[in-house]
């Protein structure tokens, strides 16, 4: 056999489904480092079954698959497949090609498969177990795994060896034959368990099944004579029941007389005291009108006199209104009169104003007529004047401009003096400015140092408060558990208890139906709380009463059972509320018991029931007595001559009659019917404890989420406190660059104004020169302007005359303006006055019209006033006549109220006499009643005594039973027999039939006991074979080994010698294997003090001599020679080449000498990063010098 093929896809670094084809002989792998030629060795080890991932130079089990690189996606699954031909049939497998495949998920499946079928890996596993190709064999030796053999203890190395022994398997079994041995072991001590216990149980029960025939012999002849005095005694109570009951009828019919006529009295009586009782409601009711008429007519008087008072009041003010509109009638004509005589004066002034205007159009004409006379000579003299004016204008504007310019450049020069002082203070101030923001800056910076520990501060805090949150919820979330695992049980009882588990079968069935069946009121142990403290002791002293059902009548009873016949669903007790009778405890015995110590109650005192089953606790449990302990229980038999049970809180009875029931109950009170409804109850507290202790904690949980979302602002407040800090940072940071940038351009304007002061100093010394320049020039400009002005003169006294005619026009004409100018201003003074005069009669007139608007209002309602006061007067006189027909009506009905209230009273008396005559009859009523209730216990207790006792009907019995002897000697004897059984105590019937099947059964396990004992001396002899099996192979295949060692050893090293040495010989089961070596030229010495070349060639050494007792098909080396030197390498290549004919080497190795010794060479690159490809090579030559030429 030999291994054919690989096929790797996604596994490590092969992301591309790669095929490698081997072939027999030495195939040899070669790449760079990281190439991910190891990957293959370890592709082959996985698919043989490796299970660790760090095995395979992993973490996990994930990390197998490709991973992805730059290019590349990572993949999602592993796959690896090798194919091996068997056509020697090396493996168990009927098939000359066998293909082995491991696939795995990145989600963690993994797939196997053998030949293409599906299957386990254990399957894998058994089918290279001891064929020397296992994952922990010797055939495939990985990085690290020649360091690991000489590492590892000796006991640990000795699996190399059972490898090659091929012992594994036995192994294997021995571990199986170990366990099953365990087994047996395990069932044969449970089974003798099991014998013990029933040897313990048959002879007490041999005993209770002699004691239980006994007690059916007595129970059969006490039966007999019991019932049958008991019949006889339910015949005589019968009898008397019979003659209470006709005399109770007698007296019923008396009742009903008496009780008719008292009612008739009392329908009278009722009759009269409803008309009585609404008589009074209308005296009620008309006094009560009566009241409210007399209110009204006293608030109608009142405001009739609120009324009148008004009217007085409107006549007084339209007098007034009168008078007031007279007066402003006489204003109203004096203003029209006067603003009427100011509109012709207006007129007469506008008339004047108008001729003043003709008059001063003439007089302009006369004025322009003198001014045209010697015009154009004079207009010559005054042009060339002009002329001369103009230029002399000019100089004078030049002079005016040099010397403006020069009081600006002086007062440029005082503002540059005055710039140059602002500079320097402005530069002192931005100094200090800069020295200020540098403070604020460093301040800052300090303030945030503070907010940063603040924040680390509040960052711990909440850190801790987070924690402390963790805590909370962590308890919250158990509280939740804690509330859904009550919820869960509490469910589940409550699912039991609608089941009715627990319950007989025939019990159940009938509650599970009773919604077909009619009457049914439920078992007794639902009808019935009871205190967690009296638990077992209640249900002690009820027995198999709990599961009694309780039923409304007798036929609700025969229902039941008839369904339950019909069912074949067991049988069941029927107490039916009709026929069942209290039985309690005498007053006397409660008196005598009652300061007895340890005495707790009655039983049927101490539990809680409806009032409609009172009847059915009563008589179950009315005449049972509670103490705390058997002692105390003792004391109160005692106490009541044994005529009452006693029951301890523990569950011991004392009997009626002085027996005792106790001991110990392996069960206790769980499961029970009350501890099941107890434990509902407890749940229901414990939820409701639970889910206050959940509020609590959400509340915690809650308030912690507050804190850490508080902390959580305060840190977001802490660090927009500090974006802002930052943000003011940067802006003084920003100012302070500001400021330096002023201080820059203050001195650059410094240098400026220096240069500006040089260049006035030029100035002023160009301006005097020009300023002597225009004052010659406006000199000569003068003396030309005063020649003009004598010119001037002259013709101006020859137009002199026409001058003076000319003034005379003009002061004509300026006197007609003056005067038009007086008339304009008497006109608008007029015009004012006017319009004055008109706005006072306009407001006048305003007033006029409200005047009379108020007197039209004042007589309507005048008007009204007088029709309100007519209507009034009417109302008073409708409440007058209402109120004495009221007051008329009240005194009639009181007068018929008196007579009503006569008649109830003589009713009264009539109807007293009655119920006195009633109570008489009553009283005989319940004197009678009393004797027939007496007759009727005592007839209900004997029947239920039949029922409960012997389960039968006073009919059956009276037909069944007859009493053969006299009544007092049948008494005598029942005492006997019952004593007589009381002194068997407990009997347990079913013991009988308990025997016989604990026998059988106990006769059965004895067998299997001696089955089980020979099963096991079978294994430990299997297992006695198999460990001699294993010693001899082992041993055998040892010494071959260690002697090819020897041999091996000295042709590897060129000389020297090796041993293997057995740690301990006496025990080849478990013995360690030591290996010593001793190369040329040193001393004989463990492993651990050789070189690392010397340990790895003695490795190779030891494998080699496995190889040559135990051939293994293929063989896989990953750089087992990588610390060899070159001779070495070409001794280990000599190796491979001596064994190729039996077994076929795949060698991963980047050494020269072992690629020489190789007949296929492949080679691993990495083309692409992280991905791995494969390059065969064949081998034709190898020339001298180890070059190598090759063919791909």
């Amino acid at each position: 056999m030999y291994l054919k093929r690989i096929e790797i896809a996604g596994f490590k670094s092969f992301a591309d489904r790669t095929v490698i084809d081997f072939e027999n002989g030495v195939t040899a792998v070669v790449g760079p480092n990281g190439s991910g030629k190891s990957n293959i060795t370890e592709a082959i080890r996985w698919v043989l079954g490796e299970q660790s991932a760090k095995s395979l130079r992993g973490g996990k089990m994930p990390d197998i698959i490709f991973a992805g690189s730059e290019g590349r996606k990572a993949l999602n699954i592993a796959e690896v497949t090798v194919v091996l031909d068997n056509s020697d049939h090396f493996l168990p497998l009927d098939f000359t090609d066998i293909s082995v495949t491991r696939r795995y998920r990145r989600t963690g499946e993994s797939d196997f498969y053998i030949n293409k079928q599906a299957c386990r890996l254990k399957d894998i596993h058994d089918l290279f177990m001891d064929s020397g190709l296992g994952k922990e064999s010797f055939s495939i030796i990985s990085q690290g795994k020649v360091e690991a053999i000489f590492n590892s203890k000796p006991e640990d190395r000795r699996g190399i060896f059972e490898e090659a022994a091929g012992v594994l398997k036995y192994k294997q079994r021995k571990k199986k034959a170990e366990q099953k041995l365990f087994e047996t072991e395990d069932n044969l001590s449970r089974v003798q368990d099991i014998i013990y216990e029933l040897e313990d149980q048959l002879t007490p029960l041999a005993a209770q099944s002699e004691a239980a025939k006994t007690f059916l012999k007595l129970k059969e002849t006490l039966t007999e004579i019991d019932v049958s005095l008991t019949a006889t005694e339910i015949e005589a109570a019968k009898e008397i029941w019979e003659i209470k009951t006709a005399e109770l009828a007698t007296i019923e019919e008396k009742l009903q007389t008496a009780s008719k006529k008292i009612r008739h009295s009392e329908d009278e009586l009722f009759q009269l005291r409803g008309k009585r009782n609404k008589l009074d409601e209308q005296i009620e009711t008309e006094q009560q009108q009566l009241l409210q008429i007399t209110e009204a007519l006293k608030q109608t008087e009142g405001q009739k006199d609120v009324l009148v008072e008004r009217s007085k009041h409107t006549m007084q003010t339209t007098s007034e209104y009168q008078q007031s509109l007279e007066e402003n009638a006489e204003k109203i004509t004096r203003y029209r009169e006067e603003v009427q005589d100011l509109q012709a004066k207006v007129t007469e002034k506008k008339a004047q104003r108008e001729s003043l205007v003709e008059a001063i159009k003439s007089s302009e004409i006369e004025v322009e007529k003198y001014s045209k006379s010697s015009k154009e000579l004079l207009e010559e003299l005054r042009s060339q004047y002009v002329e001369v004016m103009q230029e002399q204008a000019n100089t004078t504007n030049d002079l005016k401009y040099l010397e403006r310019q020069y009081q600006q450049e002086t007062a440029k020069n005082q503002q540059s003096i005055q710039k140059h002082e602002a500079l320097e203070k402005q530069m002192t101030d931005a100094l200090v400015e800069k020295e200020q923001l540098e403070e604020k800056l460093s301040a800052s910076d300090q303030s945030l140092v503070e907010q940063r520990e603040q924040y680390t501060q509040f960052k711990n805090q909440l850190d801790q408060k987070q924690g402390q949150l963790a805590v909370k919820q962590k308890n919250m979330y158990q509280s939740m558990n804690q509330v859904q695992q009550a919820k869960a049980r509490q469910k589940s009882l409550q699912e039991i208890q609608e089941n009715y588990s627990g319950f007989y079968q025939g019990v159940r069935a009938v509650l599970k139906h009773k919604d077909q069946l009619t009457g049914v009121v439920g078992a007794v142990a639902e009808l019935i709380d009871v205190p967690k403290e009296y638990t077992l002791a209640i249900e002690t002293a009820l027995g198999g009463a709990a599961q009694h059902v309780v039923v409304e009548t007798e036929k609700d009873g025969r229902a039941g059972i008839t369904f339950l016949k019909q069912q074949h669903s067991g049988r069941a007790t029927f107490l039916p509320l009709t026929t069942i009778k209290p039985r309690n405890v005498s007053s006397a015995v409660r008196d005598r018991v009652q300061n007895i110590q340890g005495f707790l109650g009655i039983a049927s005192e101490l539990v809680h029931f409806s009032d409609d089953v009172s009847n059915v606790i009563q008589n179950l449990l009315g005449v049972t007595l509670l103490a705390e302990t058997l002692e105390s229980a003792n004391q109160l038999a005692k106490a009541v001559n044994y005529q009452y049970r006693v029951v301890s809180l523990d569950g011991d009875v004392m009997n009626s009659g002085g027996s005792m029931t106790g001991g110990a109950n392996k069960r206790g009170n769980q499961g029970s019917l009350f501890s099941q409804t107890q434990e509902l109850q407890t749940l229901t507290e414990q939820m409701e404890r639970l889910e206050k202790q959940l509020t609590v904690n959400e509340k915690e949980v809650q308030q912690l989420t507050d804190e850490v979302k508080e902390l959580n602002e305060k840190l977001e407040q802490l660090r927009s406190t500090g974006e802002t800090s930052r943000l003011k940072q940067q802006e003084l940071q920003n100012k302070l660059t500001n400021q330096e940038e002023a201080i820059t351009r203050l001195t650059k304007e410094k240098r400026l104004f220096e240069f500006e002061a040089r260049e006035l100093h030029q100035f002023l010394t160009e301006y005097q020169a020009r300023k002597e320049e225009l004052t010659e020039q406006q000199q000569e400009l003068n003396q030309t302007k005063d020649r003009l002005d004598q010119e001037m003169k002259q013709v101006d006294q020859e137009a002199s005359q026409m001058e003076t005619l000319r003034a005379e026009a003009f002061e004509r004409f300026n006197q007609i303006q003056a005067d038009q100018a007086v008339v304009a201003e008497q006109l608008a003074h007029l015009t004012e006055q006017t319009a004055e005069r008109q706005t006072q009669l306009d407001e006048f007139l305003a007033r006029e019209t409200a005047l009379r608007q108020q007197l039209q209002q004042l007589n309507d309602n005048s008007t009204d006033h007088q029709v309100t006061e007519e209507s009034l007067g009417v109302q008073l006189e409708q409440l007058a006549e209402k109120k004495e027909q009221l007051q008329t009506s009240i005194q009639e009905a009181k007068a018929a109220r008196q007579q009503l209230q006569e008649q109830v009273d003589q009713i009264d008396t009539g109807l007293a006499e009655e119920n006195k005559q009633q109570q008489h009859l009553l009283t005989e009523q319940t004197k009678i009643e009393v004797e027939k209730n007496r007759s009727e216990i005592k007839l209900d207790n004997s029947l239920q005594y039949l029922q409960e006792e012997y389960s039968l009907t006073f009919e059956r019995a009276n037909e069944d039973y007859q009493l053969t002897i006299d009544k007092e000697q049948a008494k005598i004897e029942v005492k006997r027999l019952k004593r007589e059984i009381e002194r068997l105590g407990p009997v347990n019937l079913n013991a009988i039939e308990q025997f016989e099947q604990v026998n059988e059964r106990h006769e059965f396990l004895v067998s299997q006991r001696d089955d089980l004992l020979d099963a096991k001396e079978q294994l430990f002899e299997t297992m006695g074979e198999m460990d001699e099996e294993v010693k001899a192979r082992f041993s055998e295949v040892f010494e071959a080994i260690r002697a090819q060692f020897k041999v091996v050893f000295p042709n590897m090293f060129g000389g020297g010698r090796a041993e293997l040495i057995l740690t301990n010989p006496e025990d080849l089961l478990n013995t360690g294997v030591e290996i010593e070596a001793q190369p040329p030229g040193k001393k004989l010495q463990n492993l651990s003090l050789l070189s690392g070349g010397e340990r790895a060639l003695t490795a190779i050494a030891l494998l080699f001599s496995i190889i040559r007792v135990r051939p293994v098909p293929f063989c896989v080396l990953d750089e087992v020679e990588a610390a060899l030197d070159d001779a070495n390498v070409s001794r280990f290549g000599h190796y491979l080449s001596e064994f190729e004919d039996d077994t076929q080497f795949i060698v991963v190795t980047h050494r020269k000498g072992t690629m020489e010794a190789a007949d296929v060479l492949y080679g691993v690159t990495m083309q692409e990063s992280g991905v791995s490809k494969i390059v065969s090579v064949r081998l034709e030559e190898v020339k001298e010098g180890g070059a190598i030429v090759a063919e791909t």
